[in-house]
Parts: structure tokens; sequence; C-alpha cells
């Protein structure tokens, strides 16, 4: 009963089963698709959604005891890495401290 949101505005292109799974598919532009499984959503395709709304819940059992969610995201046909779109993913970089912070 966890509710799934959108990581970003967009379209939604698909809703329904894939194997045995419940998927929702969101187009957010630009190439980029993001599509969570196994969520059970109340929504049709060309349905437009903003950034955080709920797009689903979250099916349990799938994960044991847990409760988890595959997140794919597409730029044009190939998949990327979806933390990219959620967290800063550059490189740290230590700076030497400067005169006045001794």
């Amino acid at each position: 009963g966890v509710p799934v949101t959108s990581p970003e505005s967009g379209t939604v292109r698909f809703v329904g089963v894939v194997v045995d799974r419940l998927v929702i598919t969101i187009d957010h532009g630009g190439g980029l698709r993001s599509s969570f499984e196994p969520v059970d959503s109340p929504l049709t395709a060309g349905t437009v959604v903003a950034k955080g709304e709920t797009i689903g819940t979250l099916l349990p059992g799938h994960c044991g005891a847990l409760a988890c969610v595959h997140w794919g995201v597409r730029r044009g046909d190939a998949y990327v890495n979806p933390l990219e779109f959620v967290t800063d993913l550059r490189p740290s970089i230590l700076l030497p401290l400067g005169p006045d912070t001794g």
C-alpha cells in the first residue's frame, strides 16, 4: 500500500501488465521515459502528471517482506541509471583550506 510518485512531470504512456507484473510508464519529454513495477495505478494513458504526484500504489509480495519498486529510465532506446535523476553523482573534490579558514 505504499504510494509511488512521479520523479518528474510527464504524460502516462502505458498502464498494464508486462509478463506478470503491473507496470506504469511515464513519458517525461526529451526522449526520457520512466517505468515502475509492480505498481497498481488508476491512471490511464494520456493522463498528465506533475512531479511528486502519486501515480499508483506499490504491490507487496514480490520482494518477500520488503517493499521494493523497480524503476527503469530510458533515454530513447537506451536504459540509463535512474539515480542520476534523484542523486548528485558528480565526483567529490576535496579543496585545500583557504587562507582565512586556518
